[in-house]
């Protein structure tokens, strides 16, 4: 077991030291407003333009791991290490679990190694990456802590400090107990199922979650559910608005284009580079788990079972956005993947068996890990021509962030898909690249309406003489090109609303970055009347804005 562990680790860890930026996509807006965050009370260009927020918000685990961290180390480099934490710590809380589970040590968790590069970290959602583990072991902890005084008052901790981590980590976190409670009614050696019995239970559970619930519902759930109604496009009041988003998203589930999109999703937990690289791991892993169950060598947790079940049908049901947040539904496919191996366990037949299964693992393991490094080095070069950019612009300038967009065959379209290599696509045809010009703030000290700064969701604020230069919805998201001369072609459908941040553009902004402008050249795309070109690269284009 410890030689498989070790091997698995290393691979897994080996991307990270061989780059200095990982191609996740929220993963630079995230440093940048670490960055600002750490500095803006020093530095005058920081203070002028952002601050501090003091609400509880449910999504804090980045800046209590990497604030500390990041006034050790180099910024990136300190990044990096919160990646490794999340990436090391999500292998083992699965063994754990799995201990805790069946009370053995086995080589069968080993297969959530396959699922630690996940499309939620390709997605760099930081936070959520990490809380995962963190949910895992708190489950381990009111499991081997069942019968025991103790179980409720570390239950109640885990809950209250998985809010801070991430508020789908503790809605998880709940789930997973709730499986545990129920199955405890079921099957041999069940608690009586009694009226008394059931009232302890459920006032448990309610002290269990009632900190993190009325913080949630006090301070920032009036923010997130308004944002959910201004991304759709509709006033409507917070309980009927929820109702909408569960009715839309079960009529979708009667359209057959709507099931390619999910199918698509179910490569989730092993969304790397490579599809065909990724169905057959996943195809492997669950052939595996149906094999082990038909010889009748699979053991299974009832509660795990009954959580993923759960989660399976949050992926199918709830709607995207979700409380302000995007990628919701993949999130449960993930934790659903995760909680299938920690869930079951499966039993060799000969040490040579065994054998052949981690030498098999860990080869599939060390081609995954080929593919994603080889698509990482790749992405260092389009840092490099963002680097070249940024040289050109001065500190303490307002830099506006667009694309060349789908005029141009770019960004969520089929054409980006085949044009593009892989490593500039992250979650399906999300360009990778959408993020990473919030590195503007950390290296020029210039300020870009792309960093995450949503009221409800983050502790970094614009502050009000720029609060017309910041993205009040859509978070991260570049301006297509053809809204600069273009504006009334924003549309919700399009779900790029008209916002103040590119409205009078020439007034505000001193530089226009513009990515993926290989796409836009060869369509022949020039800068809009009242900007001319500074850069020409190979993704990436400066426009300086005359006035």
């Amino acid at each position: 077991m410890a030689l498989p562990l070790a091997v698995a680790l290393l691979l897994l860890l080996l991307p990270l030291a061989l780059v200095e930026m990982p191609p996740l996509l929220d993963y630079p807006n995230h440093l940048a407003r670490v960055d600002v965050l750490l500095n803006f009370r020093t530095d005058p260009f920081l203070a002028e333009h952002y601050t501090a927020s003091l609400k509880p918000v449910p999504n804090l685990l980045m800046e209590a791991v990497l604030l500390p961290l990041a006034s050790l180390l180099p910024l990136y480099v300190a990044g990096r290490v919160y990646v490794a934490l999340a990436v090391a710590l999500t292998l083992f809380s699965v063994i754990l679990l799995h201990r805790t589970l069946f009370g053995r040590w086995s080589l069968w968790p080993l297969c959530g190694a396959l699922f630690v590069y996940n499309a939620t970290l390709i997605g760099g959602f930081m936070s959520f990456s990490l809380g995962i583990p963190l949910m895992l072991i708190g489950v381990s902890l009111w499991i081997g802590q069942e019968g025991r005084r103790w179980q409720l008052p570390i239950g109640a901790a885990f809950a209250l400090f998985l809010y801070f981590s991430h508020a789908i980590v503790l809605l998880a976190y709940a789930l997973c107990l709730f499986g545990v409670e129920v199955t405890k009614y079921v099957g041999a050696g069940r608690v009586p199922f009694t009226v008394a019995a059931v009232r302890r239970d459920a006032l448990r559970f309610a002290g269990l979650l009632a900190v993190p619930v009325l913080l949630f519902a006090s301070t920032v759930a009036g923010q997130l559910i308004d944002s959910d109604a201004a991304a759709v496009g509709t006033r409507d009041q917070s309980p009927l608005l929820l109702l909408k988003q569960v009715y839309w998203r079960l009529k979708k589930l009667t359209e057959l284009r709507h099931w390619g999109y999910r199918l698509n999703d179910m490569l989730a937990p092993v969304l790397n580079y490579n599809t065909l690289l990724d169905a057959a791991t996943l195809l492997l892993v669950v052939g595996g788990v149906a094999v082990a169950a038909v010889t009748r060598r699979l053991r299974v947790s009832r509660p795990m079972m009954l959580t993923v079940g759960m989660f399976i049908v949050g992926f199918f049901l709830i709607p995207d956005p979700f409380f302000g947040t995007y990628f919701v539904s993949i999130r449960f496919w993930i934790l659903a993947a995760l909680l299938l191996i920690a869930g079951t366990d499966l039993r060799f037949s000969s040490p040579r068996a065994a054998t052949v299964f981690a030498v098999g693992l860990l080869a599939l393991l060390g081609v995954r890990t080929v593919v994603l490094t080889a698509n990482w080095y790749g992405y260092q070069e389009d840092v490099a021509d963002l680097r070249r950019a940024m040289e050109r612009i001065e500190p303490g300038s307002h830099v506006l962030v667009a694309w060349a967009g789908q005029e141009a065959g770019c960004c969520n379209t089929r054409e980006f898909l085949t044009t593009q290599p892989p490593w500039r696509s992250a979650l399906v045809a999300l360009p990778s690249l959408g993020h990473l010009p919030a590195l503007i703030t950390v290296e020029r000290r210039a300020y870009v309406p792309i960093l995450f700064s949503h009221p409800g969701k983050q502790p970094l604020t614009v502050t009000q003489p720029f609060r017309d230069r910041c993205m009040s919805i859509y978070e991260g998201v570049p301006v297509d090109v053809r809204l600069l001369t273009r504006p009334e072609e924003a549309t919700y459908r399009d779900h790029v609303e008209p916002c103040p941040h590119y409205v009078g553009w020439r007034e505000k902004y001193d530089y226009v970055l513009v990515m993926f402008a290989n796409s836009l050249h060869q369509a022949g795309l020039r800068p809009p009347p009242g900007a001319e070109e500074r850069y020409r690269g190979t993704v990436f284009d400066l426009w300086a804005v005359r006035r």
